[in-house]
């Protein structure tokens, strides 16, 4: 593969995802790509409505030439619903931030893009938090 057309960011609103954000743009202008962004809402937490009022403003302008589309996404769990959305635009790229928990909170709350990244039929990028530092178990 030479290059990147399609990019899948996935976004929760986050800080990590807003620095995950400025690196999907990257290889979207690098590449002359589009990027679509979705949340993805499980369906034990609240409904779409107030996710649409948060991605009015989780994309500012400045991204607005290489964002193709805002979707919101309704799955089981955020890791499926991206996944499953990586597979339906056929993504050559997903770009997505991570909090970088470890220890306990990781293992109560696990990872979505662990996830993300085990079960990905393309690459992905994880972003982590400027400024992290790593620690192992």
């Amino acid at each position: 593969m030479t290059g990147f057309a399609r990019i899948l960011f996935p976004t929760d609103f986050s800080e990590p995802a807003r620095e995950a954000l400025a690196w999907a743009a990257a290889f979207a202008r690098q590449f002359g790509a589009r990027i679509d962004v979705v949340h993805v809402c499980a369906l034990h937490e609240s409904g779409p409505v107030e996710a649409e009022a948060e991605m009015k403003t989780a994309v500012p302008a400045e991204y607005d030439d290489v964002v193709a589309e805002r979707r919101i996404a309704r799955a089981l769990s955020a890791d499926l619903g991206i996944l499953n959305e990586a597979r339906s635009m056929d993504a050559d790229l997903i770009v997505i931030g991570t909090h970088g928990r470890s220890h306990l909170k990781h293992v109560l709350l696990g990872s979505v893009a662990e996830r993300v990244v085990q079960l990905s039929h393309c690459p992905v990028l994880t972003v982590r938090p400027a400024g992290h530092t790593f620690e192992r178990p």
